[in-house]
């Protein structure tokens, strides 16, 4: 029984990064020239966010990456850190210039494996604007088995396309 304890914790464990940061980055703004910066959220920020994303904010300091090609901003992504059900879960949500989704990408899950939706369904993200199709049920596809998941990374998605609408224009 401890032994297969301690390979189910060692199994969690071990798949707990899906992709690094670095090649998702890679993934969504190929030879551009990253920036890093932190954002601390003032509460008339963290409200609007709130509302237009109609989803809490894990956290009022929030990652963002600026992409740039040539010195033009290509891209922006956001990094997002919540609970699915028990256990913690970090997306990484690139957006275009004109504030669609670009991609989503799972950058670590420690819940148990089974319960994340396959690579592929993530495409589902591409190209998808904050609106009231952004919901699983209606521009998202379920996912049997994985509802919660679904949800939570929805949820990120929604969130991240919140900061950046609210925040963009602050950006040079």
């Amino acid at each position: 029984m401890i032994a297969s304890m301690t390979l189910l914790v060692a199994s969690v464990a071990a798949s707990s990064v899906i992709i690094s940061q670095q090649e998702a980055l890679e993934r969504a703004f190929p030879g551009t020239t990253l920036e890093r910066k932190i954002l601390y959220l003032d509460k008339s920020q963290i409200e609007s966010i709130q509302k237009l994303a109609r989803s809490r904010l894990p956290s009022p300091i929030v990652t963002m990456i600026l992409a740039r090609e040539s010195g033009k901003l290509v891209g922006r992504a956001y990094i997002d850190t919540h609970t699915v059900r028990t256990m913690p879960e970090t997306v990484l949500t690139a957006v275009r210039p004109d504030g669609r989704a670009k991609g989503a990408f799972v950058l670590q899950f420690a819940e148990p494996t089974g319960y994340l939706p396959r690579e592929k369904w993530l495409t589902t993200f591409d190209g998808k604007p904050l609106d009231n199709e952004l919901w699983p049920g209606r521009g998202v596809r379920r996912v049997t088995g994985a509802t919660l998941t679904v949800q939570a990374l929805t949820d990120s998605v929604r969130r991240a396309l919140a900061i950046d609408q609210v925040i963009h224009q602050e950006i040079p």
